[in-house]
């Protein structure tokens, strides 16, 4: 697990600090799609990123430092969620794409969908931003504790037909009972350059 992580600030607009001329790790999706449920499992602190069973609940860009500020975790705004006004959905949306095209340190971005249900038509708009914009993903299919394996076996090929991903591109975690988190937390220490002391 990620160790020494840590909550650093939030903003509704990106502005570049001192503190946060690090590698990033952006972590995109809907509204409850589980976020900041992956961060807290990944980091072991289950109070670390405020988790809902409400939607809509994160409505600002949280960072969060992990070794020491060697890289953040960066939780943006859910979106996709139907009782928001439309202002404010355009706001959030304005939050994400402004984040996007404002940091230079942004290293990659994990798209979680959720693993019981298709992608859906924002999931796409934002798969096909990422790829417009040539920046670098990986899907993460949230919540497969909720699933059996076999379902699991029938979810990925359409997550992949959707999006249009390969089947390694696609991680299934469970912030539950951990499922993937070694994996992710291989693919996040690869793509921010980060070596734990245990491994030089």
């Amino acid at each position: 697990m990620l160790k020494k992580a840590r909550f650093v600030t939030s903003m509704d607009v990106y502005r570049p600090t001192e503190n946060l001329e690090v590698p990033q790790i952006a972590l995109a999706g809907k509204s409850n799609v589980g976020k900041s449920s992956l961060i807290n499992s990944l980091t072991n602190n289950s109070k670390l990123a405020k988790t809902s069973s409400e939607p809509g609940k994160t409505r600002l860009i949280n960072f969060y430092s992990i070794e020491d500020n060697q890289y953040l975790l960066v939780d943006l705004p859910g979106y996709g969620y139907a009782r928001a006004s439309q202002q404010e959905r355009r706001r959030w949306s304005g939050m994400i794409e402004g984040y996007f095209e404002t940091c230079k340190q942004l290293k990659y971005v994990l798209q979680l969908v959720d693993i019981r249900h298709a992608p859906t038509e924002q999931d796409c708009m934002m798969i096909n931003y990422l790829r417009h914009y040539g920046i670098p993903f990986s899907v993460v299919a949230t919540k497969c504790d909720k699933v059996s394996r076999a379902e699991r076996s029938r979810s990925i090929p359409v997550i992949c037909r959707t999006l249009a991903v390969q089947p390694w591109e696609v991680y299934p975690h469970s912030s539950e009972d951990g499922t993937g988190g070694e994996k992710l937390e291989t693919l996040i220490m690869e793509k921010v350059g980060f070596v734990p002391n245990d491994k030089k």
